[in-house]
């Protein structure tokens, strides 16, 4: 067969073109491979997006009726440790971090627990210290919340566990684990102040921040 031709294809189509007998003519390749071109672009295209620090993040998400594109994602560090990958999502491209907090749309911070080392009271004490980094002094009406939401995180984290923050304006911030609800807290306030951990003024980690706001 032409080599020449191959290029033509789709890239999951050339192996498939690549196994057909080496004495097909040139037109009849260039055809078959128009034929399977017109095939693989009438099928359903998957929102892949990227890879970061090993883990594969679709493109898109939809949270209610809304789609979600990923905005930006990056790897939180700590003691030389990769902890997690955080990933934002919203329904359009934002660069400024104030925006994405004051926003009454539907967005939704992703972490994917890439660390074996990563325990719930780990997690639980991490995302505490970034509610309290993130809410300065008026942490103490935040508290409550977050009890709310540890009592219903009553298993232990396991790397490749996925947590995703999930804001909608008619009901709130639910915490969601493995596509699993666990709690929902209807206060746009709570969400400001969860997003702070990282997109706040003093972000946990301002590299990720940075990341999270930039493809």
């Amino acid at each position: 067969m032409n080599r020449m031709l191959l290029p033509l294809l789709p890239l999951q189509f050339t192996q498939s073109v690549r196994a057909l007998p080496s004495k097909l003519s040139p037109l009849r390749v260039l055809f078959l491979a128009a034929l399977l071109s017109g095939f693989a672009l009438s099928q359903p295209q998957l929102a892949w997006g990227f890879t970061v620090g090993g883990v594969s993040l679709t493109e898109q998400q939809t949270s209610g009726d809304t789609v979600l594109h990923l905005n930006g994602a990056g790897i939180r560090n700590k003691f030389f440790l990769d902890v997690y990958v955080a990933a934002l999502y919203t329904p359009d491209r934002v660069a400024n971090a104030e925006a994405v907090l004051d926003a009454h749309v539907p967005q939704t911070v992703r972490l994917v627990i890439t660390s074996s080392a990563i325990t719930r009271q780990r997690l639980v004490d991490a995302i505490t210290e970034g509610v309290q980094r993130s809410a300065g002094k008026d942490f103490p009406r935040y508290a409550p919340y977050l009890d709310q939401v540890w009592e219903a995180l009553t298993f232990e984290v396991k790397k490749g566990d996925i947590y995703d923050f999930r804001y909608l304006p008619d009901q709130g911030v639910s915490i969601v684990r493995n596509g699993e609800v666990l709690r929902t807290i209807p206060e746009f306030e709570f969400k400001r102040v969860l997003f702070g951990i990282w997109l706040g003024k003093d972000p946990v980690q301002a590299s990720l921040k940075k990341a999270m706001l930039h493809r």
